[in-house]
């Protein structure tokens, strides 16, 4: 029986990414590790998963890229990055109601956006969006606001919602969760956006980063649930799987068969293993949320400075 000292708090979006998280569970990934795991539902995103690593509700979270990257840049020291989860770049459907006078992005500007929470991805794809439109202007202190309000709404229904009672203009969410509403006509799709870099990373509080002694018998709790979940993503992308591991997604979202064959076909999980990090993808995340005005000069600088000892726990991770 595993000590409850290997008993780790998993924060997860209930989406169709977190698949081979809930199949190292059902299938025993994780157990035969030697950790259990316990997962936390957190429907409002990065924005809830970072607040509960701060205030130690969870003890690790897979979570957007840049919002956690972001988190860290401008203070949060409560938990580091320890690996990758998905290697694929995150598309975001940008999704306005159906009354709505919104029939493409350059309309936006000045709008008002939902988002789930201040930091979550909600929050800091806009302002890729509004970098990409040329809409920042003079970007050099690093720290402009976006041509948007935002309005926080804290769950995806209520986002939905807001689009279409008028209180917000528009809201950006993964494209494949969106999708079923866009189908449905309860929202409408007018671009889609996607920032290259890495989707999903994980990050562990610093309460469970390796002490001295793990670090010289390589047994942190933390590398064990990397080597397990690593197996679960290898276990859901191999060929000989993927009549399993489409109806394992079918089952988890009602999703029809086709969303996920199509989503299925473009995921790339880590090739070289989830504790594996690229350093270059999270400079190119930093220099975009410059460039963005997410970040300030400063706080980008600070991330190529220090990227292996403030941003990433190098004893569990391996920066590539």
């Amino acid at each position: 029986m595993p000590s409850t000292q290997n008993v780790l708090r998993v924060g997860f979006v209930p989406e169709h990414f977190s698949s081979p998280l809930h199949m190292a569970i059902e299938l025993g990934f994780f157990e035969r590790e030697g950790v259990v795991v316990e997962r936390v539902c957190c429907p409002s995103g990065t924005g809830e998963m970072t607040a509960k690593l701060i205030d130690g509700s969870l003890d690790i979270a897979i979570a957007l890229t840049e919002g956690l990257l972001a988190g860290i840049a401008k203070g949060h020291d409560a938990y580091k990055i320890i690996g990758t989860y998905v290697e694929s770049p995150l598309c975001w459907a940008i999704s306005v109601g159906q009354e709505s006078k919104h029939v493409d992005r350059k309309s936006l500007r000045n709008g008002t956006i939902g988002i789930s929470r201040i930091g979550s991805g909600s929050h800091i794809i806009p302002y890729v969006l509004a970098e990409q439109e040329g809409w920042l202007g003079d970007k050099n202190n690093g720290n402009l606001d976006a041509p948007f309000e935002f309005k926080v709404l804290n769950t995806f229904k209520h986002m939905r919602d807001s689009v279409n009672d008028g209180s917000s203009d528009a809201f950006l969410w993964e494209r494949f969760t969106t999708k079923p509403y866009h189908d449905s006509n309860e929202v409408r799709s007018v671009d889609t956006i996607t920032p290259p870099w890495p989707a999903f990373m994980i990050a562990a509080s610093v309460r469970h980063l390796p002490s001295t002694e793990d670090l010289r018998c390589k047994e942190s709790a933390l590398s064990k649930f990397l080597a397990g979940l690593t197996k679960a993503t290898e276990h859901f992308v191999d060929p000989l799987n993927y009549e399993t591991s489409v109806q394992f997604v079918q089952d988890k979202m009602s999703y029809t068969r086709q969303d996920v064959q199509d989503w299925f076909s473009g995921v790339r999980y880590p090739k070289r293993g989830c504790a594996a990090i690229s350093k270059e993808s999270l400079v190119t995340c930093s220099r975009i949320l410059l460039e963005a005005g997410v970040i300030s000069k400063a706080q980008e600088e600070d991330v190529k400075a220090q990227l292996s000892t403030k941003y990433v726990d190098a004893h569990v991770a391996q920066l590539v």
